[in-house]
């Protein structure tokens, strides 16, 4: 979103974002590339008429020539809404996978569905879930990656904070993740996972960058398998490359995943990643090319892929310029946000 709202200014687009909440981190980065940033304030559940009214305001004010929402309550409150006020072009971006066997989010998800005239999926996973569930036509998807700025030489050297400053020795393997604590990231599995090496006498780190509502969980795991003093929470970081700089090796132990920016983060900074092989990341992970993928819940072998890859600083550094190259060569924000301008012209007939 922040690379779409940085490359439409930089195309002369006036630009707007519009949160149906409320203003997230993001929200004064957003600001600075010139885009204006909205908020309908809307509380949790359906949205009550007061809101529907408001919302409508919003849009009148703006008169956009493209709305591009992104995830289903965007598309079923901001599409259904901007249909009815003609807006000529509509676009939306799913980024995740969802369980749609429930019949009321499955009917508030075919209405979400029908509105735009284009529907962009993160991966192909989650473009064949919406198939899965007949919410959208094959022939109506596209599958589209994310993208991410490429850093600079200097951004990929790490500043602050460094090893020396966490009490961490040059020796040390570091590993780490970034993503929001939340059930479904499954940080605990690597949590465990340091502790077995660090019984194997293994020198070994753990950073986790983010935080949620599992914050409190996770700390209490780290003290009850006597780790804490070999884990660092470093909490939401705006921006996590400092962070990604100081890892030996990237980790994600998710139980689903579309398409995680953070791995795309991974590889810019030429770091070797190990996933779990669920949702999109079997289709972005080449196996011993770009990264290496382990089964969801196969704690021993998580153990044994991050043990070898810990012990081979020789495929750590193959691993590690594959991801680079492989980002460089098709996941850059300039391309994304290109691909996506042509589609909103696309549909301007511009």
């Amino acid at each position: 979103m922040l690379c779409l709202c940085g490359e439409g200014a930089a195309a002369g687009d006036k630009v707007s974002v519009l949160c149906l909440e409320h203003p997230g981190e993001l929200a004064e980065e957003v600001r600075k590339t010139g885009a204006e940033v909205i908020s309908l304030h809307r509380k949790p559940g359906l949205m009550r008429l007061s809101e529907a009214i408001h919302l409508r305001t919003i849009l009148k004010r703006i008169a956009p020539d493209v709305i591009h929402c992104h995830q289903m309550a965007a598309a079923l409150y901001v599409g259904t809404t901007a249909r009815t006020l003609r807006i000529p072009a509509i676009l939306h971006t799913e980024h995740g996978n969802h369980d749609y066997s429930n019949w009321r989010q499955r009917l508030l998800a075919t209405i979400a569905f029908r509105t735009p005239d284009k529907i962009y999926c993160v991966s192909r996973s989650i473009a064949n879930n919406l198939v899965k569930y007949r919410l959208v036509a094959e022939n109506y998807l596209t599958v589209q990656v994310n993208g991410i700025p490429l850093p600079t030489e200097k951004e990929l050297r790490p500043a602050t904070p460094t090893r020396k400053q966490l009490g961490i020795d040059e020796q040390t393997i570091v590993y780490g993740t970034v993503g929001r604590l939340a059930r479904v990231k499954r940080q605990e599995r690597l949590l465990r996972a340091v502790a077995t090496l660090a019984k194997q006498d293994r020198k070994v780190h753990l950073i986790l960058v983010g935080d949620g509502p599992q914050h409190d969980e996770l700390e209490q795991i780290s003290t009850e398998l006597d780790i804490n003093h070999l884990v660092h929470f470093a909490g939401f970081q705006l921006d996590p490359l400092p962070w990604i700089a100081l890892l030996d090796i990237f980790v994600l132990t998710s139980d689903s995943e579309g398409m995680p920016m953070a791995l795309l983060e991974a590889w810019a900074a030429k770091k070797p990643v190990v996933v779990t092989a669920v949702g999109g990341l079997p289709e972005l992970v080449t196996e011993g090319e770009t990264g290496l993928l382990t089964p969801p819940g196969d704690q021993e072998q998580l153990v044994k892929t991050l043990d070898s890859l810990a012990t081979s600083p020789e495929q750590r550094n193959h691993l590690g310029n594959g991801g680079y190259s492989l980002v460089v060569e098709k996941y850059s924000a300039k391309k994304i946000a290109g691909t996506y301008r042509n589609g909103y012209l696309s549909l301007l007939q511009c």
